[in-house]
């Protein structure tokens, strides 16, 4: 938010002065994200999510066939590759011929560098940018002018399917540096004013700073919340407990970056009422898949291709997400194993919202996001363990080795021996006899530097895929 001043001089400055700085960046995001691009982008899209499949593919096809020839012809990585499997842009014509090309691979991204920036798009005209880094070194990325108003289209063509407008007034919960880290006083939150936008700090959002956050959501009237789904967990979370309700609660709370969880659901609606809406999207740009009113995920089949590949060692319908991206000449990402599983219908569904775009059940989360156990178990998403556990207020998983995983737990009052059983007994009847669980009891569970919560943190598992 602050980026545009260097953040030692930033976090001197007085508070009022930090919210000006605040909305000048914020005036400059407005520009660069709803631009001409975006609100053509945007019209188009409105028509487009009610096209029959064929519509979608034949569209599709069309992108991919333009893709696929601007970076064979100004993109040393990709040039290199088809030359070497005799393969001419008129090979792939179809989102069915992507096959023909290797999977991209996260650390293939970081190694080829320059190697996969198009030639044909000037530096000036670059936007650098990375990924959050939460499972190691980011991700060194480019985009053109297009590529955040095409992606910024697609988010605002979901929120919109809620009631909503970009001139909104909203509240959103995120992990930028907007309020210094020293800070102990409130206000612990920043006002972005042409972005109708008030940022709160994940950081900031202890035990103690809770009181003062909860007091100043109480005066406020927004449309709707956003934010990681761990950070409004936290303030729905706090009302529960504290029999608290909001004189004005959000219509809508809009969700991403991380996997929602259902106990999360479940609190938010209990906590705000409302709708909670999730969509799912990344920082390089090259997939997205968002929720309907019907409460089902549809791919975002205008902004790229999705392939979904059998995740080994799990059941058919649980896949590996590989993204195509349309929109970003600058850096094409094609085939790109973003690293993030999703869980795909075992039949055909038709959705009764109307639209006909590929339908997924549920986004699983991170690849390695898998508790692996010395008899061979693969468990992953263990939130429900928790779900009907009133006395803890965040766990995380952590495994180093195949032969233990602790389990890090925030405790609410009135947990008790007896509670500490139950969860120990739940979590055998899913991960065995044959791994050792030790707990672990914490007053805060750490975030990644941008702020985001990651319930299983693993160095064990290991895809066996052969990419």
């Amino acid at each position: 938010m602050a980026s545009s001043l260097p953040l030692n001089i930033y976090e001197k400055l007085p508070v009022w002065t930090q919210n000006v700085v605040c909305s000048l960046v914020g005036f400059n995001m407005r520009q660069t994200r709803y631009n001409k691009s975006f609100y053509q982008f945007l019209e188009f899209l409105e028509q487009s999510q009610w096209w029959s499949l064929d519509e979608f593919q034949s569209y599709q096809n069309e992108q991919l066939t333009r893709v696929i020839h601007h970076a064979y012809h100004s993109v040393p990585y990709y040039r290199r590759v088809m030359d070497e499997r005799k393969l001419k842009p008129s090979d792939i014509r179809l989102t069915a011929d992507l096959i023909k090309l290797p999977i991209l691979t996260k650390q293939m991204v970081r190694e080829l560098g320059s190697e996969l920036v198009s030639t044909e798009v000037l530096p000036r005209r670059r936007i650098h940018g990375h990924t959050g880094g939460t499972t190691g070194t980011s991700l060194q990325l480019y985009s053109d002018e297009n590529t955040q108003p095409h992606q910024w289209a697609v988010w605002w063509r979901h929120r919109r399917r809620f009631g909503l407008n970009i001139d909104d007034e909203f509240i959103v919960f995120a992990g930028r540096s907007v309020i210094p880290l020293n800070s102990i006083d409130p206000p612990f939150w920043r006002r972005n004013l042409p972005m109708h936008q008030t940022y709160v700090s994940i950081h900031h959002m202890t035990r103690q700073n809770m009181p003062a956050l909860l007091e100043y959501l109480q005066k406020r009237n927004v449309k709707y919340y956003s934010g990681y789904p761990s950070a409004v967990y936290l303030v729905a979370k706090y009302m529960i407990d504290n029999n608290v309700r909001l004189q004005s609660p959000p219509e809508v709370t809009v969700l991403g970056a991380e996997t929602l969880l259902p106990h999360q659901r479940r609190a938010m609606h209990k906590a705000f009422g409302g709708k909670i809406i999730d969509q799912y999207g990344a920082s390089e740009q090259c997939g997205n898949i968002s929720d309907c009113e019907k409460g089902r995920y549809h791919v975002d089949m205008e902004f790229g291709h999705i392939e979904f590949l059998p995740l080994e060692g799990n059941v058919s319908n649980i896949s590996r997400i590989i993204c195509t991206g349309f929109w970003n000449d600058a850096m094409p990402l094609i085939r790109y194993d973003i690293g993030d599983i999703a869980t795909l219908p075992t039949q055909n569904v038709v959705c009764s919202c109307g639209r006909k775009s590929q339908i997924v059940e549920k986004i699983d989360g991170r690849i390695e996001s898998y508790i692996i156990t010395p008899d061979g178990r693969q468990a992953g998403r263990l939130d429900f363990i928790f779900k009907d556990s009133k006395y803890i207020e965040e766990a995380q998983f952590i495994q180093h080795e195949i032969s233990t995983v602790t389990i890090k737990i925030v405790r609410s009052k009135g947990y008790s021996s007896t509670h500490e059983k139950e969860l120990l007994a739940d979590l055998r009847t899913y991960l065995g006899s044959d791994i050792r669980i030790e707990i672990e009891y914490v007053s805060d569970i750490l975030r990644t530097s941008n702020g985001k919560f990651r319930q299983i943190v693993s160095t064990v598992f290991n895809d066996q895929n052969n990419l």
